[in-house]
């Protein structure tokens, strides 16, 4: 057995999940569940209390048949989110399905509210949505209209479509959302006007 380390190293994402709690009242934490039980891990998890969120998007799938049907699936597969509960933090990680929360080192890794909320928002908006690489490449914009207006994210260009990325840094995920290019207008711009 190895002896204990007397040197503490602090995570330098612990006082951004303190900051977070404070500001918010709960911080968002990121779930690593077992493949497909991303709906089971949110029914338990809303069932114990817990707020929760994950971004359904919808999928139509077609038989060899030619006949079809409708399903929906998570926008950012193998995650659920849950806002912390400061007086039982770890009490979710009991629930079945869940592998482990997102953390470094010892502490619970924070996402800011705003990014949780995006996702959301990009699901209920029916646009066509598809998952991409994380990418800090490109223009940050803010849309201010449109059925996502308020939202930041990179602007990217493929073919004639112009699509929005949404990420959520912490786990290096994104998704993509078609959307009316004259929606997008660049942030340093928009905070100029």
């Amino acid at each position: 057995m190895a002896a204990a380390c007397p040197i503490s190293l602090v995570s330098p994402y612990a006082a951004q999940t303190a900051a977070l709690t404070a500001a918010s009242g709960n911080a968002w934490l990121a779930l690593v569940v077992r493949s497909r039980h991303e709906k089971s891990v949110k029914t338990i998890l809303d069932s114990k209390g817990y707020r929760t969120a994950l971004p359904l998007v919808r999928c139509i799938h077609k038989r060899s048949t030619g006949s079809a049907w409708d399903s929906q699936k998570p926008l950012i597969a193998g995650y659920v989110f849950a806002a912390l509960d400061p007086d039982n933090p770890f009490r979710m990680v009991t629930t079945p399905g869940v592998v482990h929360i997102v953390s470094f080192g010892s502490e619970p890794a924070a996402i800011p509210e705003a990014e949780i909320d995006a996702l959301v928002r990009i699901a209920a908006s029916g646009l066509p949505v598809a998952n991409c690489g994380y990418t800090r490449i490109g223009e940050t914009v803010e849309l201010v209209d449109g059925p996502l207006q308020g939202l930041q994210g990179i602007v990217l260009r493929q073919a004639k479509t112009t699509r929005l990325v949404v990420g959520v840094e912490l786990l290096q995920r994104s998704v993509m959302v078609e959307i009316d290019a004259a929606w997008a207008l660049p942030t340093d711009r928009w905070h100029r006007l």
